[in-house]
């Protein structure tokens, strides 16, 4: 019998890839979706409902695992995240990369900052003077897609007025508690902005999903769907179109060739048989997130593509760029002290976000270009990191604990890195993974830019916290370990020249035209944003320029 071709094979099922398989399928397009790991069930896997005090390890994990933990792990999330080898680092690199390779991938469990990218983050060379290279697309183009995803997923905020924040379509957005009235205050003496967030997290019931009624972290998973996740919002959607065939456990080796250099399927071993499958389909979209797209693509090697699938530019897997974090600042608010104490942590949520503010007016006000957002975080939430501030013990110790336990801050900062040639991922020539996939290997620093940003993020943090009448505590000393963020962008860019790019303006592979990229590894870099509203959006617009071109018999 010859084997079954699909229209479309999508590799991975996280934002993009979920977009790509929720748009496809209801364009009535036959669709085989392959994930990495198995399919979560929520009543099972998440553990929401049980107080640090119920687990074994006080929610903090088992002790003889800590060293192999990331640091998104603890108790409550035990056995999502994977770990093996997946990847090596180069000499002087150090990089975190957590993977989740579940059905949903991190969109089970990512912070829900939904902010639009704006014009000033599509045209940075010409704002900036030249660093690097404006994206292929401009705001105007995207905008419509990112109102649809507004309207598909639930975004809670508010319409602010600020140009490079641009305003969207929103949910009523959550309540201010009693230390960002406090904060705001201070933000609004030294001209920083202190802004309700835009949260992918229900504050009203939408499109037949549950509003979020507070019960855990949502970065420990939500057992009722009341932020957007793929498994809760398109998948079933997919599924009900009767096109979608979902394959768990399958782990993508690479992209097949023809002899016409076009593709025409895909090689993955399946995890529980470790045997090799091959299947076939007429276009291959590539979802996997932004470093594993880069290792599919680079791994895909044939006589048509001796470097790797679309890689004839030499650009496939440069250009890494990652958010800088880290903790700006802690401390205080006097004023909270022994005030009753309440569940204020809104789910693992920041609630408000310090937008960018920096080289607005002008592209260098500061000593760096371009800039970075800061989130604020506190309250009751924050216990137990504050306990090594306090002096004392015994019986005082624990009455100044309970005293300050609605009163201590925290900043961490989200700071995108620049393009740069020395930031990038190839293939290990040794290393290969438990498959016999050969593994990527990182080569990533953080640049004098960035840091620069980090340490004006530091005292800006501080300028905030005496202006709001606290008491500083420090700050952290250095930033968090690359890949820290989940926020990688820049392997796969995109740009009209595929002599220096390696996807077009719509994520189509310059070198194969039937192979599409869906995810953050077509960004041109990163920005003071997180990526996954932009990649649902990019996500849609690609996917959409596919039916066309299937329509039109041209894939």
């Amino acid at each position: 019998m010859a084997a079954k071709t699909y229209d479309v094979i999508v590799i991975g099922t996280g934002a993009g890839g979920g977009m790509a398989i929720k748009t496809l399928c209801e364009a009535g397009l036959t669709v085989c979706a392959l994930n990495s790991g198995r399919r979560l069930d929520p009543a099972k896997d998440f553990r929401n409902h049980r107080q640090p005090y119920d687990m074994v390890y006080r929610g903090f994990g088992d002790p003889r695992k800590r060293d192999r933990y990331y640091h998104i792990e603890n108790e409550y999330t035990d056995g999502l995240w994977e770990h093996g080898i997946s990847y090596t680092t180069a000499p002087g690199t150090s990089w975190e990369w957590p993977r989740c390779h579940a059905v949903g991938g991190k969109t089970n469990f990512w912070g829900r900052s939904a902010a639009r990218m704006g014009d000033i983050d599509f045209k940075t060379a010409t704002v900036d003077g030249g660093h690097d290279v404006d994206w292929p697309v401009s705001y105007d183009e995207i905008a419509p897609y990112y109102s649809r995803v507004e309207r598909m997923i639930g975004v809670a905020s508010t319409v602010q007025g600020r140009p490079s924040n641009p305003d969207g379509e929103y949910l009523p957005p959550m309540k201010l508690r009693c230390l960002d009235h406090i904060l705001a205050r201070g933000c609004g003496s030294l001209g920083i902005p202190y802004l309700p967030d835009r949260l992918a997290q229900l504050t009203v019931a939408h499109q037949g999903h549950p509003p979020c009624h507070y019960c855990g972290n949502c970065t420990e998973g939500c057992d009722t769907g009341s932020f957007f996740s793929t498994p809760w919002f398109f998948l079933p959607l997919a599924e009900k179109t009767g096109k979608l065939e979902l394959r768990t456990n399958a782990v993508v080796r690479s992209i097949l060739g023809n002899e016409d250099g076009r593709a025409k399927g895909v090689a993955y071993v399946d995890r529980e048989t470790k045997q090799e499958v091959e299947i076939y389909a007429r276009a291959v979209v590539v979802a996997a997130s932004c470093v594993e797209s880069a290792r599919i693509l680079l791994n895909s090697t044939s006589r048509q593509w001796p470097n790797g699938l679309g890689n004839s530019s030499g650009q496939a897997g440069r250009n890494l760029c990652d958010h800088l974090y880290g903790t700006t600042g802690y401390g205080y608010l006097p004023q909270l002290l022994g005030q009753p104490s309440f569940p204020d942590n809104v789910s693992a949520s920041q609630v408000v976000w310090m937008p960018r503010w920096q080289n607005l007016r002008r592209p260098r006000e500061e000593k760096f270009i371009r800039g970075y957002s800061i989130y604020p975080t506190g309250g009751c939430g924050e216990f137990p990191w504050y306990h090594d501030q306090i002096e004392g013990f015994g019986s005082q110790l624990k009455r100044d604990i309970k005293r300050h336990y609605p009163t201590p801050v925290s900043f961490y900062c989200q700071i995108p890195s620049l393009p740069s040639a020395t930031n990038y991922v190839d293939i290990d020539p040794e290393v290969k993974d438990q498959y016999g996939i050969p593994v990527v290997r990182v080569h990533f620093q953080w640049g004098p830019n960035e840091l620069l940003m980090w340490e004006h993020a530091k005292q800006a943090t501080a300028a905030v916290i005496r202006s709001a009448g606290g008491q500083g505590w420090g700050a952290g000393k250095e930033p968090y370990t690359p890949g820290w963020s989940l926020h990688e962008t820049g392997t796969l860019r995109m740009g009209n020249d595929p002599r220096r790019f390696v996807t077009s303006r719509f994520g189509q592979t310059h070198d194969v035209s039937n192979v599409f990229v869906c995810d953050a590894s077509v960004f041109l870099g990163c920005t003071d944003k997180t990526t996954t509203l932009s990649i649902l959006a990019f996500a849609l617009r690609t996917s959409e320029y596919l039916v066309e071109q299937r329509r039109r018999g041209e894939i």
